[in-house]
């Protein structure tokens, strides 16, 4: 039996929260693969509008500037050279500030990348929810989808390839409220590659939002005379 999202929303959770226009927060992700392990840090500064620049300090600058278009700008500070392209698949509007943000957690971005939901299962405290692709095709990377949540939070997400095996693995937890929404403040994913994994661990700290959010990086552009690379 189906069991529908809303009914499990507590009902302080439906109060209107106040609108984030903008959002600047700290990052730190600890990756660790085939036994090496690398910490990057940086922040990242979004808007309500899509825009969202992403400033890497450690171990070495790089500004990313992306939108909700998929148009992406990826510039390195001290060689004055910049990458652009544009991918769909790239929008702001798939990263998890905006899931979280927009309160589109309920599908991930799902709906929007070809997936129906196929089955709803209720096991009491958690609600799983599963994805199949709306139009078949088997060459596509990603088959199936699970998301289960702990009443409205997502805490976990698999996507399955076409012999039903994990290919990767994302945790949500640490929940901090975000002007009346829920903000996952650590997430770990894990990727499967052949035998081997990569591991990821991302802490977001130090929010800053609305007019608390103030920073040159909001309205950053890439240098007129920056080389464009290939």
């Amino acid at each position: 039996m189906k069991v529908s999202l809303v009914l499990l929303i507590p009902a302080f959770l439906c109060l209107s929260p106040q609108a984030i226009n903008r959002l600047s927060a700290t990052v730190t992700t600890r990756q660790v693969q085939q036994g090496k392990s690398i910490t990057i840090k940086g922040e990242v500064f979004y808007q309500r509008n899509g825009n969202m620049v992403t400033h890497f300090s450690f171990p070495r600058r790089v500004v990313i500037l992306a939108n909700k278009l998929g148009e992406t700008s990826i510039y390195d500070p001290v060689r004055n050279a910049v990458i652009r392209y544009q991918n769909e698949a790239f929008s702001t509007q798939t990263t998890q500030i905006s899931f979280f943000l927009n309160g589109t957690t309920s599908d991930m971005g799902l709906i929007q990348a070809g997936f129906v939901q196929a089955k709803t299962t209720n096991t009491g405290k958690l609600l799983v929810t599963d994805w199949r692709l709306k139009t078949p095709n088997k060459k596509a990377p990603v088959q199936h989808v699970r998301i289960v949540y702990d009443r409205a939070n997502p805490i976990y997400m698999h996507y399955e390839d076409g012999a039903g095996k994990v290919i990767r693995k994302v945790y949500f937890y640490n929940y901090q409220p975000l002007e009346g929404r829920p903000f996952p403040t650590t997430t770990t994913e894990i990727v499967y590659q052949n035998r081997d994994s990569t591991v990821s661990k991302t802490v977001y700290s130090d929010f800053r939002l609305n007019s608390a959010a103030s920073s040159p990086y909001f309205d950053y552009s890439i240098p007129a005379n920056a080389t464009v690379e290939q």
